[in-house]
C-alpha cells in the first residue's frame, strides 16, 4: 500500500473528508468495511464514535423504509459511559434493538450523545426519520 499511513498521519480531518469524498461508491464500501462503524445511509463523521465496536449489529439495508438512529448517552464520569454499559460503550440491549429494526427493512444506526458535541448531534439528528431514546 506504499506509504500512504505516513502521509495520512500529517492529513488533517478536512483533507482525509475530501479524498474519502472522492473515491468511488465502491471504494467507500470498502473503507466502511475496514474501519467498522455504524455504517448505514446516514454520515454521522461530523460525532465522536463513543462505542469501541459494533460486534452483532446487522449490516444496514441498501435502501432502508426508513432511516433511523439509537440514540445513547455517554456519562463521562462513568465507566464505559454508565452503569448501563457493557465495555464496547454501548447498552446492553441496543445491537439487539437496532437488528430489530435492521430485520424490518429499516436502518439503525447507534449514535452517542455527549455534551461536548450538543449542537451537532442536534444536527445530525435531523438527518433521521426516527430516533430511538
Amino acid at each position: 500500500m506504499g506509504s500512504g499511513a505516513s502521509d495520512l498521519a500529517a492529513a488533517s480531518q478536512e483533507d482525509v473528508q475530501k479524498c474519502f469524498a472522492s473515491l468511488s461508491p465502491e471504494d467507500q464500501a470498502k473503507v466502511k468495511a475496514a474501519v467498522g462503524g455504524s455504517a448505514g445511509p446516514v454520515d454521522c463523521s461530523c460525532i465522536t464514535q463513543v462505542a469501541k465496536d459494533f460486534k452483532g449489529l446487522l449490516p444496514q439495508p441498501a435502501e432502508p423504509k426508513f432511516k433511523g438512529a439509537l440514540a445513547q448517552i455517554y456519562v463521562r464520569s462513568a465507566p464505559y459511559g454508565g452503569s448501563d454499559k457493557s465495555s464496547n460503550g454501548h447498552r446492553y440491549d441496543s445491537i439487539p434493538f437496532a437488528n430489530g429494526m435492521i430485520g424490518a427493512g429499516m436502518s439503525c444506526q447507534l449514535i452517542h450523545y455527549t455534551h461536548e458535541e450538543h449542537d451537532k448531534f442536534f444536527e445530525l439528528c435531523k438527518c433521521f426519520d426516527f430516533i430511538i431514546v
